[in-house]
């Protein structure tokens, strides 16, 4: 079953068993799509009502593209969340693999190799995704309903957390790959990422006198 059809129940119970999965990963995309969906909210209590009308066309017409762009992200965060979930079972499946002959371990390494690879790169696409959604973030909080703008904040707040878990699944993946060729600025890319999430979420905040 995706995740999308999961009750809250149904996920919180499989998170906190056992199993393999859902883990930290899917986890985070799942915050980012509450981000996402919260800061859609901002806009749904301002298309078209009074506040709305007020904007200029060019404001009205990017306030609506971005709602679709929530709509987006959202959907966006949600595939994540079964990226990593699948990911993860590819990558345990490869330790499975014979390793009786040397072809064999050949084989093996490689496929772990690969696996570990596409591990690291799904939470590392979700974070570079949702850093780019402050943007969106920043338009709802200056021009949406001022009675959410404090929605729009907990967006904020959601999204760096989310970003702060990828950044973490991604490492953890990069750190257990044995041979880091072609791979070697992954720690400084995501330095990077969390320095500038905590900048934009810092600064959000801050204008809501925190």
């Amino acid at each position: 079953m995706n995740f999308k059809e999961y009750s809250i129940d149904n996920f919180l119970y499989e998170l906190k068993t056992d199993l393999p999965s859902p883990g930290g990963g899917s986890t985070a995309a799942l915050v980012s799509a509450l981000a996402g969906a919260l800061n859609s909210m901002v806009y749904s209590f301002t298309v078209d009502k009074k506040s709305f009308e007020k904007l200029d066309d060019n404001n009205k017409e990017k306030m609506i593209n971005l709602k679709e762009k929530c709509e987006e992200f959202i959907s966006k965060s949600i595939y994540y969340m079964e990226a990593d979930r699948d990911t993860f079972t590819a990558l345990m499946d490869t330790f499975k693999l014979p390793k009786d002959t040397d072809e064999e371990k050949r084989y093996r390494s490689q496929m772990i190799k690969e696996k570990t690879i596409a591990a690291m790169e799904s939470p590392l696409n979700l974070a570079k995704d949702s850093l780019e959604f402050y943007d969106n973030i920043d338009f709802a909080i200056k021009f949406g309903n001022k009675n959410l703008t404090s929605d729009a904040i907990v967006a904020a707040i959601l999204l760096h957390s989310a970003i702060e878990s990828a950044i973490v699944n991604a490492l953890v993946n990069f750190n257990s790959l044995g041979n880091k060729e072609g791979y070697e600025n992954i720690p400084n890319k995501c330095k990077e990422i969390i320095e500038s999430s905590l900048l934009r979420k810092t600064e959000i905040v801050k204008s809501f006198g925190i």
